[in-house]
């Protein structure tokens, strides 16, 4: 068996209320926020490893998720600490 190379990799989802599709070899490992209205998350990648299209999208707190939520994933605070934006995986 030969030795996969990985690295994290991350990915920025925009709070939009819209699903976003990203390429991934495995799910995401860490959320956070660094730039207003984007929500950022950190996942493995390698180039040696079949990626498979998956939809995330931000929601807000006490906001309805969508009817093809499939897994919330983690959250992250805005800069004032009032809001706190949700990461969750979405059926396409």
């Amino acid at each position: 068996m030969g030795v996969v190379s990985a690295a994290i990799y991350r990915y920025e989802v925009p709070v939009d209320d819209r699903p976003h599709t990203f390429a991934l070899v495995g799910d995401p490992l860490a959320v956070g926020r660094r730039k207003p209205m984007v929500v950022e998350f950190w996942a493995l990648h390698s180039d040696e490893s079949e990626a498979q299209r998956r939809n995330f999208q931000v929601v807000g707190t006490g906001q309805p998720l969508p009817a093809n939520y499939v897994r919330h994933w983690g959250y992250a605070y805005d800069f004032e600490g009032e809001i706190v934006w949700h990461l969750i995986e979405v059926k396409p």
